[in-house]
């Protein structure tokens, strides 16, 4: 084994919010108690360290904000909201950061859904007669009777074979669902697409994902992961959005662990790991990175890092080599990669207020914009007349794959070979036959200065580097306007986009797949190789997948498992 001191004690890669989360967590109780993590100090004080691949620290969340009104408009191309149930990510924004938390406007009843070229409104998802759809006459039947609507089917599919889901939330949900068996199979053996069809038509299957808004909701994935995702939000839950824009979040992380003395250090892309010998004569991590001719040295590694950017990593050492790690094989394998689009577009004004009479919430169709959030709309507090505005559009797995025929670059995962400073920058460069959206960018007061919002120039930043191609702009401008029963209405003004797909992500979001017991994989994955001092977290092993919680959730097992930490003490006992 190599020797070599440690140039810090604690090294985690990749800057998400799992990452600078599990930074600030460990840099904060070193600072109050200096006893607390003696164990890996090899020296007086706690030396961490957060490297990131690309130049910005968020990792999936990402908030943009457009130059073109006269106030700040927040906008996210990732992570965009967190629920009050969620007691990590809750307690962290209300309790500890105590950021301001607008409440999220999703269901309106004047909204639009637009299914099979007709157009409705949300109240009518429990009208029978006005669906398009060839639904039973059962259920018909539960449609009229105020027994579900249509955009529910899958939950009151989950009723009918499952009754003792009904009242269930949380750690309680869970619990439940582990000792389900179904036909002779235990519940985690059944794929969730595959255990509603036992009591759902196609047809009321087809209207439930497109008027639910995510197609991943019904996909094949675990059957009790699915309904623990579907079933977890009591009536009192509430959605709510982040002042200032989500990136807030982790951004104030950072700026307080860099001030208790944490390096971030941007643009180096870890390449592989190995064990290395210390100066105590401990078992340390040796770390190359991406044209860095010295290895840096530290007595743990942690990995905030998703599946797809653990399998960009060379596949050698104690634990990525499958042949001296099979049992982390089998874990990775255990969850599978879904793909995330939004589309940002700015317009010069509200025209969907006057021809369709929306004003906020979102609408639904399944046509491949699916999801339209009516974003905002800045109002001149002077005259209140109405300016710029913002709709959002978001889709999940099929759709995004249409989206991505109109970009230029990259198409997926190993198209981009180069491990770039800059983050996915390849589909700003000048291809033979790409023509980006030309961005109306027009001058605006500057009322929102950096003194008033510290991190107006970074999500500035965000929005400049993700422009979107002039045909992806338009097709979408194009469905829009049918969703709304339009023919005609002013083009967009400014667009950006993300899809998550793309390396070093692979993906927005994860969901177990069936045959696993997440409750099992989830704890083993944080440490996978007994005797090394190599740790996991992240969203993608979590129990909340598709949210930061679960970044949080694994990230505090690593924490107090491992760590030997104490749950924080801004979180309290019972949630809301």
């Amino acid at each position: 084994m190599k020797q070599a001191n440690s140039d810090f004690d604690i090294v985690i890669v990749g800057g998400g919010i799992a990452g600078i989360y599990t930074a600030w967590r460990l840099i904060m109780v070193d600072k109050d108690d200096p006893s607390k993590l003696k164990k890996w100090k090899k020296k007086s004080k706690l030396r961490i360290a957060v490297y990131e691949g690309s130049d910005r620290i968020g990792g999936r969340l990402l908030s943009a904000t457009p130059p073109n009104f006269n106030s700040v408009m927040n906008c996210e191309l990732g992570g965009m909201r967190f629920v009050s149930t969620q007691k990590y990510i809750s307690s962290l924004i209300i309790n500890k950061l105590k950021i301001v938390h607008p409440l999220q406007v999703v269901g309106e009843p004047i909204n639009i859904i637009y299914m099979r070229r007709k157009l409705l409104r949300s109240y009518q998802l429990c009208d029978p007669d006005a669906l398009p759809y060839n639904l039973t006459e059962e259920e018909k039947l539960a449609l009229k009777s105020g027994g579900t609507t249509a955009d529910n089917f899958l939950g009151w599919a989950v009723l009918k074979l499952i009754p003792g889901v009904a009242g269930l939330a949380g750690e309680q949900l869970k619990q439940y669902l582990h000792t389900v068996i179904i036909d002779g199979i235990p519940l985690y053996q059944h794929g969730f697409w595959d255990l509603v069809s036992k009591v759902l038509s196609n047809e009321a299957y087809r209207i439930a994902i497109k008027a639910v808004g995510y197609d991943v909701l019904g996909s094949n994935t675990n059957a009790v992961n699915c309904i623990s995702e579907y079933f977890d939000f009591t009536p009192t839950a509430q959605f709510y959005l982040i002042d200032g824009s989500y990136d807030v979040v982790p951004w104030t992380l950072q700026k307080q662990f860099e001030e208790a003395g944490g390096k971030v250090i941007t643009r180096k892309w870890l390449e592989n790991f190995d064990e290395v010998q210390l100066e105590d004569k401990s078992k340390g991590v040796e770390m190359n990175f991406y044209k860095q001719s010295k290895s840096v040295n530290a007595a743990a590694l942690i990995l905030a890092m998703p599946l797809r950017s653990l399998e960009l990593l060379d596949q050698t050492g104690p634990v990525m080599d499958p042949k001296r790690a099979p049992e982390f094989r089998w874990m990775m394998n255990a969850v599978s990669p879904i793909g995330l689009f939004k589309m940002v577009l700015v317009y010069d004004k509200p025209w969907w207020e006057k021809q369709a009479y929306v004003t906020k919430g979102r609408s639904l169709t399944d046509l491949p914009v699916r999801q339209l959030y009516y974003w905002g709309v800045e109002v001149d507090p002077k005259t209140g007349s109405q300016g710029k505005a913002v709709l959002m559009a978001y889709n999940d797995e099929e759709s995004t794959t249409f989206w991505s025929g109109f970009r230029t670059a990259p198409l997926g995962p190993n198209d981009d070979k180069e491990r770039n400073e800059v983050e996915h920058p390849r589909h700003l460069l000048p291809f033979k036959n790409a023509v980006m959206f030309s961005r109306k960018n027009k001058a605006v007061n500057k009322v929102a200065s950096i003194a008033k919002d510290p991190w107006l120039a970074l999500k500035r930043r965000n929005w400049d580097h993700h422009p979107a191609p002039k045909r992806m702009v338009e097709e979408m401008h194009k469905q829009i306007m049918e969703m709304h029963g339009v023919t005609d209405a002013p083009a967009p003004i400014d667009a950006a986009f993300k899809n998550w797909g793309d390396d070093p992500y692979g993906a927005a979001v994860h969901f177990w797949n069936s045959g696993y017991k997440s409750w099992e994989v989830m704890p083993a994955i944080t440490k996978p190789v007994k005797d090394f001092p190599c740790f996991i977290c992240g969203e993608a092993w979590s129990e909340n997948q598709t949210w930061a919680e679960g970044s949080l959730q694994t990230s505090e097992i690593v924490l107090q498992k491992h760590f030997g930490l104490s749950e924080p003490d801004w979180i309290p006992k019972t949630t809301k």
